[in-house]
């Protein structure tokens, strides 16, 4: 009965380390692709995994309290905004997809928040802002608050 554990116990071992030296073992896969991933959330859908900034704009100066990101995802071939809280204060921010998609949420220092993703492969733009009071419209001018277009 002893050996019978023991080889259990080490066969358990064994399978556990081919699972986790496995090469795909940790690769995120992503939940949409294309135009399926219209409307949806970059980091739930797995999108935002190994996403690139192609685009950035600091609205009120370099360094500023404010930065803009257009992001694009490889992977899901999407773009969404990403608005940076850089003030080292509690504001409001928003983060638009210009002509598509806006999100805005109170935010801590140096934290950010993001739109829903739209897929494409040219013509997107970012912008955002922020607040002492809640930003309820989409922020697309003026356009020193948006990056340039992609």
């Amino acid at each position: 009965m002893r050996k019978v554990k023991i080889a259990l116990i080490a066969m358990s071992a064994i399978i556990i380390v081919v699972v986790l030296g496995f090469p795909f073992a940790s690769v995120a896969y992503a939940l949409c692709s294309g135009s399926a991933c219209n409307g949806t959330d970059p980091l739930a859908t797995g999108c935002s995994a190994g996403a690139a900034t192609v685009r950035q704009k600091w609205p009120y100066g370099n360094p500023g309290p404010l930065k803009v990101e257009l992001r694009f995802s490889d992977t899901c071939n999407t773009f969404w905004a990403r608005s940076w809280n850089y003030s080292g204060l509690y504001y409001y921010i928003n983060a638009t997809l210009k002509n598509w998609y806006w999100y805005q949420r109170y935010s801590p220092p140096s934290d950010s928040t993001y739109s829903a993703q739209r897929y494409g492969s040219s013509g997107f733009q970012a912008c955002g802002d922020f607040s002492t009071s809640p930003i309820t419209w989409p922020v697309t001018s003026p356009s020193w608050k948006c990056t340039s277009t992609y």
